[in-house]
Order: structure tokens, then sequence, then C-alpha cells
């Protein structure tokens, strides 16, 4: 019999009041993500202690300088850097890079959007991320996977051990 691998369950939704932070909970979900870009600051606010409050861990996702101050003001410990705009749906494999400098050292950072293989785990990595949200270049794939085997063997890379400087 195949042993059972924990496998963390992010609710990745348009979350915007604390019922929805109940729902995730009783569904068995341990992460839930906050767009800065869609919530007002009290909002934010209130809703990353409340996430916490319940044992859930708040994802705050951010895509500009501005919402990266909003997140951190908010109190984030998880702070996601989505390369996609909102508006365009476009995606600038560069954000990351650019914002990653103004996360708070002890913030566990995540790049979001845009990563369609190894070479761009090990760019996020080099800028500074801890983990790497991947999403579309799976779904759309010929082999997924094969692209999730390839990410997994990159992750381990020596180069991207947790214990690096």
């Amino acid at each position: 019999m195949r042993e059972r691998v924990a496998v963390p369950v992010l609710r990745k939704d348009f979350i915007v009041s604390s019922y929805q932070l109940w729902e995730a909970r009783a569904h068995g979900a341990d992460m839930v993500l906050l767009i800065v870009a869609v919530l007002e600051q009290n909002a934010l606010v209130s809703l990353v202690e409340r996430a916490g409050s319940i044992g859930l861990v708040p994802l705050v996702e951010v895509h500009t300088d501005a919402e990266v101050v909003r997140a951190v003001e908010a109190g984030a410990k998880v702070i996601g850097v989505n390369a996609r705009d909102l508006n365009t749906l476009k995606v600038d494999r560069e954000l990351f890079a650019r914002l990653a400098p103004m996360l708070p050292g002890n913030a566990v950072k995540i790049a979001e959007s845009g990563i369609r293989g190894p070479r761009d785990l090990f760019a996020c990595a080099a800028a500074g991320a801890n983990a790497v949200l991947v999403g579309e270049s799976l779904v759309t794939g010929k082999d997924p996977r094969s692209a999730v085997a390839d990410l997994v063997t990159a992750g381990s890379h020596p180069a991207l051990r947790g214990d690096r400087p």
C-alpha cells in the first residue's frame, strides 16, 4: 500500500469575508489567498488576523510596491508576488526580482505566475523566493506529470537547499 503524503491545501479564491475563511477551514484548507489589490486595508488587516486565529496561513498576494507596503503593514508573514497583472493578464517575469528586496527578511517569499520550468524556478530562487506557485504552465502543458517532476527535481537541487546563506 502506498504511503499517504500530507499535501497542504490552498483555497485560491477571491476571499473578501471572514465567512469564507471559516468555509476554507471547514473544508480542510491550510492556507487562504488574500489579494491586496481587491481588499481595503482594514479588511486586509482583519482577514490576516482572523485567518491566523483559526489556524489558516494567509498567503498575501501583491503586484506592486505600494501593495508590498500594505501587506507588510497588515502583518503578512507569507507574501506572494504575482507576476500576472490583474488588469491586462500579462506576465512580467521580472516582477518578483524587482519587489523581493522590499519584502521583510523574516517573510516567506513566494513567486507566483510565469513559472514555466526549472529555469524560471532557479531565477526566482536567485532573486530570493522561498517557494513558487505554479498553475497555468501545468494545466496548459502537454505533459503535466513530467512538468511537475521537472520542477520537483529542480527544487531539490543542492543550490536551492534551505540551509543556503
